[in-house]
């Protein structure tokens, strides 16, 4: 690579870095109400995940870490 494609690239990664460290982007986190399925088992790997957060779940539902793998789920309404 040239040193001016370099420059440029680190050009775009540092503003990268610097708009997901701007404090209105982590307010637009969404945690829902509810609790996540407990899942007593161990895994041996992960799966990729179908969600990372609870604003990418519709409706209702939250991400949460089930069989294996984060997943787009009903919460349960207490852990009793």
């Amino acid at each position: 690579m040239r040193q001016s494609s370099l420059s440029v690239l680190t050009g775009i990664f540092l503003l990268l870095c610097l708009h997901l460290a701007q404090p209105e982007w982590r307010a637009m986190d969404v945690v829902k109400p509810g609790h996540c399925p407990e899942f007593p088992l161990r895994c041996p790997f992960t799966m990729i995940p179908l969600c990372r957060r609870d604003r990418i779940c519709k409706k209702d539902k939250k991400c949460c870490f089930y069989n294996c793998r984060y997943q787009c789920m009903v919460p349960w309404e207490s852990l009793d």
